[in-house]
């Protein structure tokens, strides 16, 4: 298998699958690394003799599990995400024992990246936050910043790990601070910390060195602009999220009869991936999002605007705009 920083944990999957007697078992892995699935099935199947099945769709987070695979092998190996609460709430999954998480720690030393961020940290205390895959480094990252005259928090988290952070659950991030410190990659994180903490963050990839900065006010602009789109809508269709994960239909058909009294027309529409090609069709003004309330900030460039039940209220004149993000 070509190599890299995460640790795949293969030993522990190919004792599993022996332990088990798995005659065949699922892969599932997030976009970024399904490149080595194919591997990571060579290696499987050679030592075990295990028919092994990869997963194709989406592995946004542990509430995104491919339950049509899961259902039809003997065990399912989720790869980049902990058993969160959104997975906990599946009492049938956790039953039959068949999802195993494999959360692809990283062995890349975070220190060099944490001490190249501080230059860029304006005050004094920062809190400290990381994904799963460089959570266990924090500690490190915490003793580091006191030698170079910066307090860091780590805060208490409703995840798995204090410091962890998710793209829809940052708890772990609400601490006395004056910023906040995200170690790990890509945006999608670090740019709800700023919009959800109000707090200015500073991201260090330990993979890339690169340092970015996302201020609270870009964010929220972003937002404030969409929901400004959805002002004038006369229809309205709440889509529906049918991972099980994601699955609040309580809450959408409440959310269309408040809709309804305020006048407007409202529809509920299902959906497993939402993308603009699959809202297209759909003769209403704007789309509500019941299922990831992450989701919605990947949607700032569609024609039509798609908001969260947060924001929605604010077009129902239920909500104030400065309490859009609250946490």
């Amino acid at each position: 298998m070509e190599k890299n920083s995460y640790d795949f944990e293969l030993g522990k999957i190919k004792e599993l699958i022996k332990e088990r007697g798995a005659g065949r078992v699922g892969l599932q892995l997030p976009e970024g690394i399904k490149r080595v699935a194919t591997d990571i099935d060579t290696e499987i199947s050679k030592e075990t003799g295990a028919e092994v099945i990869i997963s194709g769709n989406s592995c946004y987070g542990a509430c995104d599990i491919d339950e049509k695979l899961m259902r039809n092998v003997d065990l399912l190996f989720h790869f980049g995400h902990t058993d969160t609460f959104s997975f906990k709430k599946r009492k049938p999954v956790l039953k039959e024992k068949k999802v195993f998480f494999i959360e692809l720690r990283s062995g890349v030393d975070i220190k060099p990246a944490v001490e190249k961020a501080v230059a860029e940290i304006k005050g004094d205390t920062v809190g400290l936050v990381a994904t799963v895959q460089h959570v266990h480094a924090l500690k490190e990252a915490e003793i580091l910043l006191a030698r170079l005259g910066k307090k860091a928090v780590i805060g208490k988290s409703r995840l798995k790990y204090d410091g962890q952070v998710l793209g829809c659950e940052f708890s772990s991030a609400v601490v006395p601070c004056d910023e906040i410190l995200f170690v790990g990659s890509g945006s999608f994180h670090p740019a709800g910390l700023a919009l959800y903490t109000g707090k200015r963050v500073i991201a260090a990839d330990p993979f890339t060195m690169q340092i970015s900065i996302y201020e609270p006010e870009e964010q929220r602009k972003k937002r404030y602009l969409v929901i400004a789109r959805a002002l004038d809508a006369k229809t309205v269709a709440i889509i529906v999220g049918m991972k099980s994960g994601q699955f609040e239909l309580g809450k959408a058909i409440e959310l269309k009869r408040k809709t309804v009294e305020k006048g407007l027309n409202a529809y509920l529409i299902t959906m497993d991936e939402i993308s603009e090609d699959k809202l297209f069709g759909f003769k209403v003004d704007a789309f509500v999002n019941t299922a990831c309330p992450r989701l919605v900030e990947d949607f700032t460039h569609f024609k039509k605007p798609v908001i969260s039940i947060k924001e929605f209220e604010v077009v129902l004149g239920e909500r104030r705009w400065e309490d859009c993000f609250v946490l």
